[in-house]
């Protein structure tokens, strides 16, 4: 009887419907977008092989685009293409293009990028480079 009793709870559950808050979206959901537990667990193992991250930052599989992704790319955009004037205007602490890239990178921390010039700017030969220690910088 126990043993009846346990089959049911465990079950049970994998057979009813369940509201599924928990797994968002990716593959798995192309997969199956059934909301019973048995779905849950199939997009679960799904997503864990292929990760929805392309998704939620491309607005694809499902996903929303994160927006943080979005201002990391219009970011990184803005530092490649105007690198060599960035640069420049980085070392004096002020100019056009040095506010433009602290408004798109929401940071407001150019004196101090000035005082630290040597480390965060100096050592770097591309706009990828830079972009990521003016990153790492104004966090």
């Amino acid at each position: 009887m126990k043993f009846l009793l346990m089959t049911a709870l465990i079950a049970l559950p994998l057979l009813s419907e369940a509201r599924d808050d928990l797994d968002g979206c990716g593959l798995g959901w192309e997969v199956t977008s059934e909301e019973t537990m048995i779905a849950t667990t199939t997009r679960g193992t799904t997503n864990a092989f292929v990760p929805p991250t392309f998704g939620m930052s491309s607005g694809t599989i499902g996903c929303k685009k994160i927006s943080l992704a979005a201002v990391e790319q219009e970011s990184a955009d803005f530092v490649v293409s105007n690198f060599v004037n960035l640069k420049q205007e980085l070392a004096m602490g002020n100019g056009e293009y040095v506010d433009g890239l602290f408004e798109v990178m929401e940071c407001g921390q150019a004196a101090n990028i000035k005082a630290n010039y040597e480390t965060v700017v100096a050592p770097t030969t591309n706009g990828i480079e830079l972009y990521k220690n003016l990153k790492s910088f104004c966090i």
